[in-house]
């Protein structure tokens, strides 16, 4: 089974960048998509394929590569129409994507739907693209990761609106990896697109916004109705990472294929300058992010602290005076 790895950069000047992006350059994801594809060279995978909406504008960008380096092109057919105001605007079309390339890829590739923001560290195991292409899919389930901040029955109250059914076992999938097999994917797209017409009409209700809410009811559903899915986390296929975040071990994600980085794009966008990945020094990069992410987390926990003692005994001075 052969692989196509694909990410989207949908490209809209009038669309603020998305909630962990703090870069201003409407083309900044093709930066991550060339870290990407140089990424993936390294790991000895297929060349990545960056599907848009602005092929001669993302192509502009890429004229300063080599073009045996070049991720290829291709142009999105977009058909989605909801305010640019919205959450996650530009993920919303990885739906568009799918559907075109459920009826174009050929029956022995499987899609490898990635974020722009992830590197692959090494490839992935032959073991577990078999067995994704014996079931069909492959998602990475964050429900551990999204279930406690947000609370669990929030999470499922969001799933079951938006698919419209009380699901079986919800759980939440992350957008950044998906693996298809093309049988799966003409499944998964006419699914999706129910589920994404409730998501839009319920946009005021559920909490949850972006591609993954409506990519994850369905999902739920189809595996609710027998279709078969590996959980591709449990073997390290993908780890996402938060500078700071404690909740993986650092050298967890040095056995991962893939790390996704949502807050460091800006990481990426200058490993992209270099004509080659380097995975050690992206590692040193990467790590040194992750250390001052955990000094920013504990100046704001000793803040925090600060902040309730001095309440507290503002407030104990106030009861003293008034007693007195």
């Amino acid at each position: 089974m052969n692989l196509f790895p694909c990410t989207l950069v949908y490209v809209d000047v009038d669309v603020s960048p998305g909630p962990n992006s703090t870069n201003r350059d409407p083309l900044a994801y093709v930066s991550q998509a060339i870290c990407l594809n140089n990424s993936l060279r390294r790991a000895g995978m297929p060349k990545l394929t960056i599907m848009t909406n602005a092929p001669a504008v993302v192509s502009q960008r890429l004229e300063g590569m080599a073009k045996e380096h070049r991720p290829a092109l291709m142009t999105l057919k977009a058909t989605i129409e909801l305010p640019k105001n919205t959450p996650f605007y530009a993920a919303h079309f990885k739906l568009d994507l799918m559907d075109q390339m459920a009826d174009s890829l050929p029956a022995d590739t499987m899609l490898l739907l990635l974020d722009a923001d992830m590197v692959a560290l090494r490839a992935l195991e032959r073991n577990l693209i078999e067995r994704c292409a014996e079931a069909g899919l492959g998602a990475f389930d964050i429900s551990d990761q999204v279930f406690p901040p947000y609370g669990s029955d929030c999470v499922v109250a969001d799933l079951e609106i938006v698919a419209d059914r009380r699901l079986r076992n919800p759980r939440w999938y992350g957008g950044e990896f998906l693996l298809a097999t093309p049988a799966a994917l003409r499944r998964l797209v006419p699914c999706a697109r129910a589920s994404y017409a409730r998501y839009v009409t319920e946009i005021g209700r559920v909490r949850h916004h972006g591609d993954e809410a409506f990519i994850s009811a369905a999902l739920n559903v189809l595996v609710d109705e027998g279709q078969g899915l590996i959980e591709v986390g449990a073997y390290q296929a993908v780890g996402r990472h938060w500078p700071g975040n404690n909740y993986r071990d650092l050298r967890w994600f040095r056995c991962c294929s893939f790390v996704h980085l949502p807050g460091g794009k800006a990481l990426l966008e200058r490993e992209a300058r270099f004509s080659e990945f380097a995975p050690d020094r992206f590692w040193r990069q990467m790590r040194m992010a992750h250390l001052r992410g955990r000094v920013r987390h504990a100046l704001k926990r000793l803040a925090r602290l600060l902040s309730v003692e001095r309440l507290a005994t503002l407030s104990a001075y106030a009861l003293r005076s008034v007693k007195s």
